[in-house]
């Protein structure tokens, strides 16, 4: 776990972001932090509202104690840098993915592996990759990471894709032969990383069955914000 020394010189600090924050009584918050080592943790932030580095992508040292219950206190909080600057669609695309995690992670289950593709995907947003190409790759990444990944190699009986059938997704199964179902050139096209307009259109009706099973029966509410993107 990344840590450096705090200016006490007590307990290290940790890198974290924020997920989500809601109030707490007159002045606090209960956060859902990620973090590299810890994965996403649920913490009491006594003042925290008065607090303006508490905001979504504000990359942050955290110090956190344990307490009694499932929540830790959040000790101390500073800036590592300086915040992720999202506007627009992309801003609601960061949102979607803090949602993903919250609803996704279980607390406090590691997953040090995801760090880096989370960093890395919300650069991705101030780039020039199309943003639902930036969002489909991390709901990849999210789905192998909580053990429900894609397998774009065979179908759930094992037997090689073919271009030429058509495939639906089948929780729990994977990929089974329906003439109803997605293109195999496409799902193909998808394991290579090839991102055609067809493709695109495809995987985000496969990564929406894919996820469904896994997010309840709510709907996520980042996605009401920009239905043309997610």
């Amino acid at each position: 776990m990344t840590t450096r020394d705090n200016p006490d010189g007590a307990n290290g600090l940790e890198p974290a972001w924020l997920l989500h924050r809601r109030p707490f009584r007159n002045t606090s918050l209960i956060l859902d932090l990620f973090l590299p080592g810890g994965g996403r943790v649920g913490a009491v932030a006594r003042g925290g509202r008065r607090n303006p580095a508490l905001a979504p992508f504000v990359p942050l040292w955290v110090q956190l104690q344990r307490g009694s219950g499932e929540l830790h206190t959040l000790r101390q909080v500073e800036p590592r840098a300086a915040a992720v600057s999202l506007t627009g669609t992309a801003l609601y695309c960061g949102f979607y993915l803090n949602e993903l995690l919250v609803r996704l992670l279980h607390r406090d289950d590691p997953h040090p592996d995801l760090w880096p593709a989370y960093e890395y995907t919300l650069r991705e947003l101030k780039g020039d990759t199309p943003l639902d190409v930036t969002l489909r790759r991390f709901e990849m990444v999210l789905l192998e990471e909580v053990g429900y990944g894609l397998v774009l190699e065979h179908d759930g009986e094992g037997q090689p894709l073919s271009p030429e059938l058509r495939y639906g997704w089948v929780p729990d199964l994977g990929l089974i032969p329906n003439k109803n179902g997605h293109s195999g050139a496409d799902l193909q096209a998808l394991a290579e990383d090839r991102w055609t307009p067809a493709v695109r259109r495809m995987a985000k009706q496969l990564l929406r069955e894919a996820l469904a099973p896994h997010l309840g029966g709510r709907p996520l509410r980042s996605r009401e914000l920009f239905r043309g993107t997610s």
